[in-house]
C-alpha cells in the first residue's frame, strides 16, 4: 500500500480529511471552491473526472456552489421545486430541524 492510501485510511471524516487539506495546500484556505476540488480529487472516485483547473479561474467562481444551494434552498422554502426522493427531503427537513435547534434566535 502506498503512502497516500495509508494517509487516505487514516483520514477517515470530513473534517480530518478537510483538515489535512488545508494544513497542506493554503490556497485552500482561500476558496471554499478550490477545497472542494480537492476534496473531490483526493477522496472520491468523482476526482478522477476532473481534470486540471487553473487556480485563477477557480477564484473567479468561488463561492458560486454556496450561491446555487442558498437559491435552491429559499425556492423550496417557497414550496417550490421539492426534492423528488424522499431520503433527500427527509435529510434536508433533519438538518433543518437540527439548525433550528443549535443556533441561537438572534435579537434584532
Amino acid at each position: 500500500m502506498g503512502e497516500e492510501e495509508k494517509v487516505k485510511e487514516k483520514l477517515e471524516t470530513v473534517i480530518d480529511r478537510v483538515r489535512a487539506i488545508l494544513q497542506s495546500d493554503e490556497d485552500a484556505r482561500n476558496s471554499d471552491l478550490y477545497l472542494m476540488i480537492l476534496y473531490v480529487r483526493r477522496f472520491t472516485e468523482l476526482g478522477k473526472y476532473i481534470s486540471f483547473i487553473p487556480y485563477d479561474l477557480i477564484r473567479r467562481y468561488d463561492g458560486i456552489f454556496e450561491n446555487i444551494r442558498r437559491a435552491r434552498q429559499k425556492l423550496n422554502e417557497e414550496g417550490l421545486f421539492l426534492p423528488t426522493d424522499p431520503k433527500v427531503a427527509k435529510r434536508r427537513r433533519r438538518l433543518a430541524e437540527e439548525y433550528r435547534r443549535t443556533m441561537p434566535r438572534l435579537e434584532v
